[in-house]
């Protein structure tokens, strides 16, 4: 039999049983035996077939709503990359019923993202879909939205939580090891290295800790630095809180020798230093993310390595999730890891061209 031709009735005659049964099967409502279960999904297996997704999105003429919490692309221009991505499938997504509904938080006010994952909550969407970048509250929004029945989808701040569908993006844990092989690169042992995150506190972002103890867990087995300390400012709009933090850094420690910034402000800080006259050039800079500043830097030889978290890969592979969810019915991996690309002057164009040229392909 033509793989590609099998239809419905073509499985029902092969299983033995009535149409009514494998459509139960495929779609995932009512009563069938576990025999004839797996007889159904055997077939369907071996034969390669493909539900109809348009054919059964009209007959059932299903909405969805669902909830983007994101923080505010106009006063972060990273989330500009993972907002690419979510409305790169948003018009595909029209024509099977979705509706998306934005939600924007400033990522330096706790209690706003507080107020919009509860709007999102309230607004009785079909599934969320969140950068949980404060650890604490986003878990007991999991918990309400788990016993509402709405799946949480998260991007970009990994957390490990049975009450997520799933999670999309990178490794934090990984991405500390890998600065810490970049670090390694010198063949020497540095006196000290510092951890400069910005906009966050340790306590409540799980994604940063995990960063830093690859980082650490690294360094314990493959030394590199004599010394490891994690320096944070969550106040950094605040120019005179920002001035003396980074004073500081130089004045309380003189023999640093490298920074690994934990998020995508590295160009902030640096943009800082440069402010106040600090001469930063004989330092390793490791940060994250191709934002135009961070390139700058990168191109100027003020930053050694950018680590990219493929962002606008994480916004458009959070939507397909929720789409493979509710319109195929697939089972979905909870834990989805993206590649950390390592980005460095010389490469750094032809990856630009490349990201450009897969979003044109997605869909």
């Amino acid at each position: 039999m033509n793989n590609m031709a099998i239809t419905i009735k073509d499985i029902a005659r092969l299983a033995g049983v009535s149409r009514g049964t494998v459509d139960r099967v495929i779609n995932g409502r009512g009563k069938v035996s576990e025999k004839n279960r797996k007889k159904i999904q055997k077939i369907i297996k071996e034969h390669g077939y493909v539900k109809n997704i348009l054919a059964s999105k009209l007959a059932s003429q299903a909405n969805y709503r669902i909830a983007i919490v994101l923080p505010d692309p106009q006063k972060d221009p990273f989330w500009l990359s993972p907002l690419k991505g979510i409305q790169r499938v948003e018009d595909f997504f029209s024509n099977y019923g979705f509706k998306l509904d934005y939600f924007f938080f400033n990522l330096t006010n706790l209690n706003d993202y507080i107020q919009k994952l509860n709007d999102a909550i309230l607004s009785k969407p079909n599934a969320i879909l969140c950068a949980p970048v404060f650890y604490q509250e986003s878990i007991r929004f999991m918990q309400i939205a788990q016993q509402n029945k709405i799946p949480f989808i998260c991007i970009n701040s990994e957390i490990k939580h049975d009450d997520i569908l799933c999670y999309v993006g990178q490794n934090s844990y990984q991405c500390g090891t890998i600065a810490a092989r970049l670090f390694s690169l010198t063949n020497k042992i540095h006196e000290k290295i510092a951890t400069i995150t910005l906009g966050h506190h340790f306590n409540n972002a799980s994604h940063i800790v995990s960063k830093l103890n690859g980082l650490r867990h690294y360094n314990n087995n493959f030394p590199f630095t004599k010394e490891i300390i994690d320096l944070g400012c969550e106040d950094f709009n605040h120019q005179d809180t920002f001035n003396d933090f980074c004073l500081n850094i130089y004045k309380d420690h003189p023999d640093i020798e490298g920074f690994f910034v934990t998020n995508s402000r590295a160009y902030i800080f640096l943009d800082q230093l440069e402010k106040l006259g600090i001469d930063f050039n004989k330092q390793t800079f490791i940060g994250f993310d191709l934002l135009d500043q961070n390139l700058d830097y990168l191109n100027k030889g003020a930053i050694n390595f950018l680590l990219n978290q493929n962002p606008i890969k994480q916004g458009y592979l959070g939507m397909m999730n929720i789409f493979n969810y509710f319109i195929y019915k697939k089972e979905i991996n909870r834990y989805q890891f993206l590649p950390i690309d390592i980005i460095i002057k010389e490469n750094y164009k032809n990856h630009l061209e490349q990201e450009s040229y897969d979003l044109e392909l997605v869909i």
